[in-house]
């Protein structure tokens, strides 16, 4: 009799301690488009129409304008639309009922952990430091997810492409698919919104990489894609908050 309670007992336990230290992810990434169908086909046209994605509440997302016309950044269900017709900036901070996105990925998070990152970091560094961070906080690194980074960093390298480049030839080439409008920025204030893809590379990515970055510079209404980015010491990480 003693082992059968035991037993039961012990089965208790363990159910109450899966229960409790078993963590429930609280989004989920949608993504349209495909990058290297984008780029190998030239399939430039919208895929989605924006409005109908773009959660009302607690939305995030990144990508490309239909036909490439600009930049879509979405932060906590502000808009930012970069047209890049005069070079960063003078946003669209509201969706057209006609716009479409070529290429987009969306998540919607209520609820973030914030964590300070002491150091500074570059790039690889970062992304390595984010991955540690997100483990640590139970999310399943081998899942794609979302982040935020918030403060003042050392360098942002950014782009808005602003339409179809005639020139380009295909994959591979020195041009580009999309004409760009590029900065750098240094010692900047910013918020970036990121969205790691795991293995899922190649389809809100560009092929063989794993993040896709976007900043958001509120002052200046500028919201362009990331291709180089270090950090300066206490930029704030956000990653979505588990649920137990």
């Amino acid at each position: 009799m003693k082992i059968v309670q035991y037993i039961i007992f012990a089965a208790a336990l363990f159910i109450i301690s899966a229960c409790t230290s078993s963590k429930i992810d609280t989004f989920k990434i949608k993504s349209y488009g495909h990058y290297k169908k984008m780029i190998h086909m030239k399939k430039t046209k919208g895929v989605v129409n924006l409005q109908k994605v773009i959660p009302a509440n607690n939305g995030y997302a990144i990508g490309a304008i239909q036909k490439g016309l600009g930049e879509i950044t979405i932060v906590n269900s502000e808009i930012w639309l970069d047209y890049g017709e005069d070079g960063l900036g003078n946003s669209s901070n509201s969706i057209p009922a006609d716009e479409k996105a070529v290429l987009l990925a969306t998540s919607q998070v209520k609820a973030w952990k914030t964590t300070k990152l002491h150091n500074a970091f570059l790039k690889e560094q970062l992304f390595q430091t984010i991955l540690i961070k997100a483990k640590q906080h139970g999310i399943d690194i081998n899942v794609p997810f979302p982040f935020i980074l918030e403060g003042n960093f050392n360098m942002l390298l950014l782009h808005v492409i602003n339409g179809q480049n005639t020139e380009f030839k295909g994959h591979g080439g020195k041009v580009k698919l999309f004409k760009q409008a590029k900065e750098e920025r240094k010692n900047q204030e910013a918020t970036v919104i990121g969205f790691y893809s795991a293995d899922n590379q190649g389809v809100y990515t560009h092929p063989g990489e794993s993040w896709h970055l976007h900043a958001v510079i509120k002052d200046e209404n500028i919201g362009a894609h990331v291709d180089g980015i270090s950090t300066n010491k206490n930029v704030n990480l956000k990653l979505p908050l588990m649920e137990n």
